[in-house]
């Protein structure tokens, strides 16, 4: 059987089981949901380390010489005992939630967006940014941060934003690049699921000084009495009416009503305990298989991942998943 293996860096000096045998917990969180990914680490011995807030961290996990990377971000505390220093850490999603900006963008693709504000102002590391809604006009206001603007762009375009396990921008539609295999009896710990009911059928959305019709896209200051108005789905179960101002054309309000459509749609969710995986990330799905009541079985998008590492429970990795 293989032995579990790390592998953590702080600041300039690396700390591995063979060399720094005195790792007492590991705990790492991410999710789709919240912005910035976190980082706990509890090290034994705390004379001799040498760690300050402000420290860069990456941390790999896995078996044996294969080790997986799990974690990139910053040391934002640390408390020293006696006998063990507590660390925590947090990824740069954290400057998104902080930065306010008062920006307008003419003609913008909301890919366009997203690459000014992270990738040219905040200074993110980027993997994917795909362009999504083309919009007349798009502003910005500190009245709310900046992840709070892209999260709303991202929702309107149907996409994810969130970042890897490199800590690097992803602003795209789902499609999982690995799917990976759980099979009861093998790796599978543990299984809940969650099967609500039946929730919006429908969605409408009501847009603001519409241009699409009689004057064209390009002239988005025009005013007009006729609505600006998307549809999705039915009218005959629980309809939810929003007003979106960024919606100026009969285009973008019907894309923004599908995409609010499927994301407030009521989904199968779980969570599946594994023995520890570093291979599971963000974005990927998760195939569930040979599980005692069948609609535990099936092929999910995962949402969140948990690794967990400790002295008493060992190595183990909880899985949010949902239906794609």
């Amino acid at each position: 059987m293989l032995l579990v293996n790390y592998q953590i860096t702080l600041g300039s000096t690396t700390y591995t089981t063979k060399d720094y045998p005195h790792l007492v917990s590991l705990q790492t969180s991410s999710t789709l949901a919240v912005p910035s990914h976190h980082c706990r680490l509890v090290l034994g011995q705390p004379q001799a380390l040498k760690i300050s807030p402000q420290d860069s961290i990456t941390v790999k996990l896995g078996y044996g010489n294969s080790l997986n990377l799990i974690f990139t971000g910053i040391v934002e505390t640390a408390e020293w005992g006696i006998d063990r220093v507590t660390v925590q850490a947090i990824s740069s999603f954290r400057s998104l939630i902080s930065a306010r900006f008062n920006l307008l963008y003419e003609k913008p693709s909301a890919g366009d967006i997203v690459k000014d504000v992270a990738q040219s102002r905040l200074k993110l590391k980027v993997d994917k940014i795909e362009s999504g809604l083309k919009f007349p006009v798009y502003a910005l206001g500190d009245h709310i941060s900046v992840y709070d603007h892209l999260s709303t762009l991202a929702r309107q375009c149907g996409f994810e934003f969130y970042a890897n396990s490199q800590d690097k921008v992803v602003f795209a539609k789902y499609k999982a690049v690995n799917t990976h295999r759980s099979t009861y009896g093998d790796s599978i710990l543990n299984v809940v699921i969650n099967d609500p009911a039946k929730g919006v059928t429908g969605v409408e959305i009501y847009g603001e000084s519409p241009s699409s019709q009689g004057q064209g896209e390009q002239a988005y200051s025009w005013l007009t009495k006729k609505e600006v108005k998307g549809t999705a789905g039915s009218n005959t179960g629980v309809l939810l009416r929003l007003e979106d101002a960024t919606a100026r054309t009969e285009a973008i309000a019907s894309t923004v009503a599908q995409s609010t459509l499927v994301r407030r749609q009521q989904k199968q969710r779980g969570q599946v305990t594994l023995l520890g995986d570093a291979n599971l990330a963000l974005g990927d799905a998760i195939t569930i298989a040979k599980m005692p009541l069948s609609q535990q079985n099936g092929t999910f998008k995962i949402v969140g991942v948990n690794h967990r590492l400790n002295r008493q429970q060992g190595f183990y990795t909880l899985i949010d998943w949902e239906e794609a």
